[in-house]
């Protein structure tokens, strides 16, 4: 059965123009915001707790409106147009269902509401086309008030897509769910989106779900777009130091760096260690600071002793074929780093390798990426 799929016609780039929100007495909640949804596409919003995620959201939604700036759908200015006429989907993580209806009513409710020539076969027509490609037919005669989280979700997607909207927004739609009620309902968001052709913006503080799903990452970071790329290249190639720190579970580890570049070489003291590298985009910091940048996968455990930089494990966390490690230098440096195998325990000593072909560099004045080593 086929359900209803945006005409690519009413396909459109959803945008925000240069747009700020602040209240008084605060500091802006997004700032000078430039992001383009483009059309078609699945893109992620990620950030921590406040950062201006959720206040985005609102404004494409039409709940709230911009201090400056302008929200656009395609070329159409649809900043001060009421939320009920951009016919837009949403799911959130709030229970947005009406408790005193049945799940099918609070499905088909959007037809009821903005599509008053359809005939009532049409509509139940689309409410067991939803339900049938959700796998939900067994919960439309349910109260929403016996329905769990998962469910109340799946519920609220098909309502959020019955009505052929021309783009779907969802606000944290995967928080609060049992993993396998997670990948799921992120498999059929991720389904539905491409099905329909629809334009998405998915809000989520989690960073696995949006590399996961999305095609393109925007990070938010104190209301300001910090990188907007594919989720390779803000995993693999931050754009600032801040990416850096925020974006990884667990993040990049950051440290300071000394740059030499001297008798045809090129090293860099990292840790108390001088780590050769090749790359010349260094060259500029000749004998000046540098911020240095691994990842937590790209450090090696039980390395040459010599080259290698002692530390002692503080914490660990195993999910059976690999141990996420934390631990710390003599001089109380933190390090991440990810071990193969049994976890050590805490106490163990580890002599960890640098790896100077797999170091990331950031100017320490404007916290800029200078280099990140390839794939």
């Amino acid at each position: 059965m086929r359900c209803g799929r945006v005409a690519w016609l009413f396909v459109q780039d959803l945008v925000l123009d240069d747009v700020t929100k602040t209240w008084p007495g605060s500091a802006p909640a997004v700032d000078h915001l430039d992001l383009t949804v483009p059309a078609g596409q699945l893109v992620g919003l990620v950030g921590p707790s406040g950062c201006g995620k959720s206040t985005v959201l609102r404004m494409l939604a039409g709940f709230e409106t911009p201090t400056s700036g302008r929200v656009r759908l395609g070329t159409r200015d649809i900043t001060d147009l009421e939320s009920r006429e951009r016919h837009f989907g949403l799911v959130t993580q709030q229970n947005q269902l009406l408790g005193h209806l049945s799940a099918a009513r609070n499905i088909s409710l959007p037809l009821e509401v903005r599509d008053n020539d359809l005939t009532v076969t049409e509509i139940d027509r689309r409410l067991q086309c939803e339900a049938s490609q959700l796998g939900i037919e067994q919960l439309l005669d349910r109260q929403v008030t016996r329905l769990s989280a998962g469910q109340s979700r799946l519920v609220q997607l098909a309502r959020a897509v019955i009505g052929a909207p021309v783009a779907l927004l969802m606000d944290e739609p995967l928080t609060f769910l049992e993993d396998q009620v997670r990948l799921r309902l992120r498999g059929e968001i991720v389904r539905l989106h491409h099905e329909r052709g629809l334009t998405s913006l998915l809000v989520t503080a989690s960073q696995q779900d949006a590399m996961a799903m999305c095609d393109r990452i925007a990070v938010l970071l104190d209301g300001r777009l910090e990188q907007y790329a594919v989720p390779a290249d803000v995993y693999g190639k931050p754009a600032t130091v801040e990416v850096a720190r925020f974006f990884g579970e667990p993040p990049m580890n950051i440290v300071a760096g000394r740059v030499d570049v001297s008798g045809g070489s090129r090293r860099v003291r990292v840790l108390g260690r001088w780590v050769p590298v090749q790359t010349a985009e260094i060259d500029p910091y000749h004998g000046r600071d540098v911020v240095v940048g691994v990842r937590p996968e790209d450090l090696v455990a039980g390395g040459p002793v010599e080259d290698s930089v002692e530390v002692t494990v503080t914490t660990t966390e195993s999910i059976g074929y690999q141990a996420s490690i934390s631990a710390s230098t003599a001089d109380g440096v933190r390090l991440d780093c990810i071990g193969r195998g049994r976890a050590p325990l805490p106490g163990t000593v580890l002599d960890v390798l640098i790896p100077g072909e797999r170091l990331h560099f950031f100017d320490p004045a404007t916290g800029l990426a200078v280099f990140h080593p390839p794939g």
